[in-house]
């Protein structure tokens, strides 16, 4: 019996499509999560799923083997680090970051 591996990229994929049910259909654990504790274990999740699928992405992109998928999950990647840094990071019209960083 043999047993295929999954490619890297789709992992990448897969870890991305976690972060989607976790921001919409799971924000209410989200919103829990934030009450209990901070902002930072949810910032920090969010934050270490985008740079790892990334990672991924770029892996597979230098394996060449899945490149469409290994493209796809570059970009979702880079715009989960970017929404990362917009949500988090940067103030919105006079109002502090959600984390101060400077």
């Amino acid at each position: 019996m043999s047993h295929e591996r999954m490619s890297i990229p789709s992992v990448g994929l897969f870890l991305q499509l976690f972060l989607v049910l976790f921001v919409t259909a799971l924000n209410g654990l989200r919103t829990s999560l934030i009450n209990h504790f901070s902002i930072y274990p949810v910032a920090l999740m969010e934050l270490t799923i985008g740079v790892i699928s990334l990672c991924f992405g770029v892996y597979g992109l230098i394996q060449s083997k899945y490149s469409a998928l290994s493209w796809i999950v570059v970009m979702i990647g880079a715009m989960t680090f970017f929404l990362f840094v917009f949500v988090y990071l940067l103030p919105e019209a006079g109002s502090p970051p959600l984390i101060r960083w400077l």
